[in-house]
C-alpha cells in the first residue's frame, strides 16, 4: 500500500536527488523510496552485527542472528524490484 508523505528538503538536496534519480531511470519518488529502503536494511544489518559483537552468544543464538541476517538479505534483494 502506498501512502503519500510530505517532507521538506533543502533545494540543493532536491536537485541532487532529481539528478541521481534521472540517471538511474527512476522517478524522484521511487528513488527516494529505494534509498530509504536501502538505508533501513543497512541499519538493520549493522544492528544485527552489533548484537553479535556485544554479547557472548550460545551456538543457538548465533544461528538465530545469522538467520536474521539471511532474512534481511532476502528482503534486500526483493526490495530492488520497485
Amino acid at each position: 500500500m502506498i501512502q503519500r508523505v510530505t517532507i521538506s528538503l533543502e533545494k540543493e538536496l532536491v536537485e541532487e536527488l532529481k539528478s541521481i534519480a534521472k540517471k538511474e531511470g527512476l522517478s524522484l519518488s521511487k528513488f527516494i523510496a529505494k534509498s530509504l529502503k536501502e538505508y533501513i536494511i543497512e541499519k538493520r544489518k549493522k544492528e544485527a552485527g552489533k548484537k553479535l559483537l556485544k554479547i557472548r552468544l550460545s551456538k543457538k543464538e548465533v544461528e538465530k542472528a545469522f538467520e536474521e541476517l539471511r532474512s534481511i538479505r532476502k528482503e534486500e534483494t526483493s526490495s530492488w524490484n520497485l
